[in-house]
């Protein structure tokens, strides 16, 4: 792609202000994971090696242009701090100055024209987070005024938010007709790994894809059948093609007004698809007496499919040990209660072994990511991708608002 990444920029001395993706799940106010955080440090540590006054925006939740203190990025630039091993400020501290061994939280408005935001007293490696971008009604709604009040915080943006670039934003896509623009280190990280499946995987190819929204992935389905050799289903989009095969499904999780999309993608690669042959079930109280595994042609009209069964563990985990290259997005069934969590564990597991040597692994999707972390697989992955539904997006071949504004 013709992007301008990070390192081909002029940056010593400049004010970089950087688009990033915090959008970190939150549990009674505080931060309950870091891997978005983690996923910045990178471009954040290599432009204060640049001597860069650093300007960092990003959004959490969905507050819809108001402002929301449940929402507030506070924990986000608290856990940031630590991170980067920065002491922690608000603009409110009556700090001299942003010196560079803080990192400043800027909670203030910044659309007020006496905002208390002191640009000019940066200095060279500070660090400096913005309140929520959400907060601001102009950022979903691309606000060309929006943007530019952004753009004159700083000389020059960064976009490292790959997750979010799939969004026509004023912080994604606005901005850069205001500022000279690059991609980040990971974003740059995101099209290299993805542009690599798309582009020349080495066979075999196999995908392993799950979640419940086949509506959500029908494009990336169509686009890397073209491409791999194999798909690996489970999860709804499993339930629904089953079902569209004229098997019962019970009351089993599908997307509805599903059942004629998933009849074509049947009929157009029903050699690349390979769908369960058994299944784990339960009533719906999910009570341990009602668990059972069974063929997927002994499900019974009451029951729920919870996970895939044993035999199909075992046929998946066959294909996963043959690829050369494999991408996964979307768990196997409902990984997250106990024992529903067995078939998304031991094929994160198979994936994590053959990974980094004999197979090029992308794994991508927030549960995705957090089922490969859970089986402790994360070290082994040879690239976790911050995005999910940006991915897919990729994936399918469509062009992505952000990264089109780059170029």
């Amino acid at each position: 792609m013709a992007i301008k990444y990070l390192k081909s920029a002029a940056l010593a001395g400049k004010a970089v202000l950087v688009r990033v993706d915090v959008n970190e799940p939150l549990e009674g106010g505080r931060l309950a994971d870091d891997f978005r955080l983690r996923a910045i440090l990178p471009t954040v540590n290599f432009l204060r090696q640049q001597n860069c006054r650093i300007i960092l925006c990003g959004h959490l939740g969905r507050p819809e242009g108001k402002w929301d203190k449940h929402l507030s990025l506070r924990p986000i630039a608290e856990r940031l701090s630590e991170l980067l091993e920065l002491k922690f400020a608000e603009t409110e501290d009556e700090l001299p100055s942003y010196p560079a061994d803080h990192l400043i939280f800027y909670s203030g408005d910044i659309e007020q024209p006496r905002a208390g935001l002191r640009l000019d007293e940066l200095q060279p490696r500070s660090v400096l987070l913005l309140e929520n971008l959400r907060f601001y009604k102009g950022e979903e709604a691309d606000n060309a005024v929006f943007a530019k009040r952004l753009a004159g915080l700083a000389d020059l943006y960064v976009n490292d938010a790959f997750a979010v670039s799939h969004r026509a934003e004023a912080s994604v896509v606005a901005v850069t007709k205001y500022l000279p623009s690059y991609g980040g280190l990971l974003l740059e990280k995101e099209i290299q790994n993805l542009g690599y499946v798309l582009n020349k995987p080495k066979s075999p190819f196999i995908v392993m894809m799950g979640g419940i929204k086949i509506s959500d992935k029908e494009k990336t389905l169509h686009n890397l059948a073209e491409r791999a050799d194999k798909i690996l289903l489970g999860g709804g989009l499993a339930n629904i093609l089953l079902e569209a095969q004229g098997l019962e499904i019970g009351e089993s999780l599908v997307e509805g007004e599903s059942k004629k999309l998933a009849a074509q993608l049947l009929h157009n690669y029903k050699d690349k698809f390979v769908l369960p042959k058994d299944v784990v079930l339960a009533n719906k109280e999910m009570a341990k007496s009602s668990i059972r595994s069974a063929p997927v042609y002994d499900v019974r009209p009451k029951e729920i499919i919870c996970d895939i069964g044993p035999q199909t563990i075992l046929e998946y985990a066959r294909f996963l040990k043959t690829a050369k290259t494999i991408v996964w997005n979307g768990p196997l069934g409902h990984f997250e209660m106990k024992p529903f969590h067995t078939g998304t564990a031991a094929l994160a597991r198979v994936i994590g072994g053959v990974s980094q040597g004999k197979a090029f692994s992308v794994v991508g999707g927030g549960e995705t990511v957090d089922a490969v972390r859970q089986a402790h697989q994360q070290d082994y992955i040879d690239h976790l991708s911050t995005g999910g539904g940006a991915m897919l997006e990729f994936l399918a071949g469509d062009k992505l608002p952000g990264l089109e504004a780059l170029k």
